[in-house]
């Protein structure tokens, strides 16, 4: 019997199937929708990092439609579990990546692109370095600043064990507009390699710090010529050949607006009325007012006298 015109039994069976499905369908109409959300990497262990080479995941959810049309996109996560990790300074391996639906209520088919992604671990690390100023350009002439007063003086960098190696200076760069003047202000940090470039990838437990500079005048120097003071005659018939200052050249120190003005510096006269020979003198320097020398304050003057008959 169940034989007997199978293949119009078969037919029915069909067209009973597809009506079924269509009445279904009709009643309870199906819905799909892809979601791209960010993966979350969880049971990472203590004192690492995990960081997933693809950031985003697109999870297809597939039902109902009115249970699909109720589904968020925050509703939606995708996680890699990197708990079975193995926990040397570095590793990598492939994770397999799990679409879930925080809540809803019905069945779903759900599907994930990228199915596995690769995860790069890596111990954490830190270290201490202090504070170091730069200064954008000099400061003015006869003025220089200060040692830095920096609060903290320190800064503890902390991050991948690769990254936190590669910092070696944490700098602080004073705006050009700061420049010649005394400073007290708060003012950022920055991380820098060897190279002077700045290193994102760690974390600074100050990411400012006060900075109390002063500008303070300081006296410029300049060497200038000793020009020997010589009054009077010597004894008849003869005649001064020469003078000679020892040193010839001395280092002045003052402010800068007042050695500008100064090219030379005179003696203290010197009298050689009546002397016959060539004589040597030691005398004082004639220096302005809040100038001293750094070469001492005395220099010697030969004066050379051509002997009678000469």
């Amino acid at each position: 019997m169940i034989r007997h015109n199978f293949g119009y039994k078969l037919m029915a069976l069909a067209v009973a199937f597809a009506l079924w499905s269509y009445v279904n369908a009709e009643r309870n109409p199906q819905a799909r929708k892809t979601f791209t959300v960010p993966i979350e990497v969880v049971h990472v262990a203590n004192g690492y990092a995990a960081e997933p080479d693809v950031r985003d995941a697109n999870v297809t959810v597939q039902g109902t439609k009115a249970t699909v049309e109720a589904i968020n996109r925050e509703d939606v996560v995708a996680t890699i579990d990197v708990a079975g990790m193995n926990r040397r300074n570095t590793t990598y391996a492939a994770v397999k990546v799990e679409p879930r639906i925080k809540e809803t209520e019905g069945d779903l088919d759900m599907s994930v692109s990228p199915k596995t992604v690769g995860v790069h671990m890596e111990a954490l690390g830190d270290q201490r370095l202090p504070v170091e100023v730069r200064f954008p350009s000099v400061p003015p002439l006869g003025y220089a600043y200060s040692n830095p007063i920096i609060t903290p003086a320190g800064v503890s960098i902390s991050g991948r064990v690769s990254e936190v190696a590669r910092v070696k200076r944490v700098i602080l760069t004073l705006p050009s507009r700061m420049s010649g003047k005394s400073i007290d202000g708060t003012f950022p940090v920055a991380a820098l390699d060897a190279k002077g470039a700045v290193v994102t990838g760690v974390r600074l437990d100050a990411s400012q710090v006060r900075l109390k500079l002063a500008l303070v005048e300081v006296p410029a120097t300049k060497r200038v010529i000793v020009s020997p003071d010589v009054t009077g005659s010597p004894a008849v018939p003869g005649k001064v050949t020469r003078v000679d200052a020892e040193p010839s050249l001395v280092t002045l120190q003052g402010k800068p607006a007042v050695l500008a003005a100064i090219s030379t510096i005179d003696t203290d006269p010197v009298n050689i009325d009546g002397v016959a020979i060539t004589t040597t003198y030691e005398v004082g320097l004639r220096l302005p007012r809040d100038v001293t020398t750094t070469d001492g304050n005395k220099v010697r003057v030969t004066v050379r006298i051509s002997p009678p008959g000469e």
